[in-house]
């Protein structure tokens, strides 16, 4: 805690939104309010940083997962999305899971106008393929849901088109999948010495 800075100061805000001297504050009060106020911070980055984290995880195995469908025609996971990839030597592997059938967020109708404005502007005369693509990825069934598998395949063309709407576009695409309403979890696992799978824990355990 800086105590310069708890000496600079004049007065807090108390609970009724009133300025308080800090002259008339208890040192043990203004010791506890620092505290509060600097773990209270640095919680809030950790979260962020987990969060981040999540969505960097959900990103990248989604692009594995699109890369592989349309490349090698194999479908990774099961029924409900649930995938799980495993280190080549088999002693690591990441398991994503979404307790039920993954759902897009509002971000998508965002990632569908900016995409079509692209294929609009620049790609319907010099690549129809993928111009057809786009627009057959965001046809929607008789419920008016989209397909999952073809909206994961559009993200191995996110670096296909430089432009900022297209960057925006394939951002609103990712909020879209990861902000789904379907609960998601992440476990890392490794095996111990005795073969047995170890979670590695994102969130410490309770002390």
């Amino acid at each position: 805690m800086n105590t310069e800075h708890v000496e600079q100061r004049k007065f807090l805000i108390n609970s009724r939104g009133f300025q308080t001297p800090i002259s008339e504050i208890k040192p043990q009060d203004l010791l506890k309010h620092d505290l509060v106020l600097e773990l209270t911070e640095q919680a809030k980055a950790q979260s962020k940083a987990h969060e981040d984290f999540k969505r960097k995880v959900f990103s990248e195995v989604n692009d594995l997962i699109a890369l592989i469908a349309g490349e090698y025609d194999v479908s990774i996971g099961g029924a409900k999305g649930n995938v799980t990839l495993t280190s080549y030597d088999q002693k690591k592997r990441i398991q994503v899971g979404i307790a039920d059938q993954i759902s897009f967020g509002s971000e998508i109708d965002i990632a569908k106008q900016l995409i079509t404005e692209v294929i609009e502007d620049e790609l319907a005369d010099t690549s129809s393929f993928i111009a057809q693509l786009m627009r057959d990825a965001f046809e929607a069934d008789k419920q008016g849901q989209y397909n999952k598998n073809r909206i994961l395949a559009l993200r191995k063309y996110r670096d296909s088109n430089k432009s900022d709407k297209w960057t925006n576009a394939m951002k609103a695409l990712d909020e879209a999948i990861i902000c789904s309403d379907s609960k998601t979890y992440i476990t890392f696992q490794e095996r111990n010495i005795q073969g047995a799978w170890v979670q590695i824990p994102l969130v410490s355990k309770s002390l």
